[in-house]
């Protein structure tokens, strides 16, 4: 069997394992960012393991890298911002779901909120961005993007609301082309985590 077949065939076993391991950890822990610390405690060593990626030259830092993936981020949220005007204009009745995203959000206790927001995030990188997408594009390149976003958006449909998943999509979508082009954990990394310091914490959208 070829690298590029036994990535795809760990690329889609990764994306089921993630959908019905979400499911359970649903059903039995209540705490949204304890549920995804768990999910990816179980995630990450299962996606080392099954996609034979040069994973040393990905987790190489470049400056180049870093400062696309801050521009990246930047831009994502302007992109965000304007998306979520529309649809409080144009969609006020979806626009809800914006205030239950955040109440999700806000479920980290305290000084935890932190630990866990790096977890998290390296975790859908190295899962999501990295094993799944690249799994994914080595074989079916442009297309492995989307794929790689829909499995990102796929593991939110057991708890998110139906706008979270929306943006799961498109932002995940970003990050996982970011990663494609770059082939490096860093660029998509920065990307994730400068916009959701705007989001979160220094410019919410609601």
């Amino acid at each position: 069997m070829t690298t590029e077949r036994r990535n795809l065939i760990a690329a889609i076993s990764l994306t089921l394992a993630g959908f019905v391991l979400m499911f359970v950890l649903t059903a039995v822990v209540a705490n949204l960012w304890y549920r995804l610390a768990l999910f990816y405690v179980a995630m990450i060593p299962a996606a080392h393991l099954a996609v034979q990626l040069d994973w040393k030259s990905i987790f190489k830092v470049k400056l180049k890298h870093l400062e696309l993936g801050l521009l990246a981020g930047v831009l994502l949220y302007v992109i965000g911002w304007v998306g979520v005007r529309l649809i409080q204009t144009l969609l006020p009745e979806v626009a809800a779901d914006i205030d239950v995203t955040y109440g999700l959000l806000d479920s980290a206790p305290g000084w935890q909120v932190w630990p866990l927001l790096f977890w998290v995030i390296t975790g859908e990188e190295i899962v999501f961005r990295l094993a799944v997408t690249l799994g994914f594009t080595d074989k079916l390149k442009l297309w492995g993007v989307a794929l790689g976003a829909g499995s990102f958006a796929l593991v939110h449909i057991p708890w998110g609301p139906p706008l979270l998943l929306v943006a799961a999509l498109v932002f995940g979508g970003c990050w996982s082309l970011i990663a494609y082009k770059t082939r490096s954990f860093w660029a998509a990394f920065v990307a994730h985590v400068s916009w959701d310091l705007l989001v979160m914490f220094a410019l919410p959208y609601a």
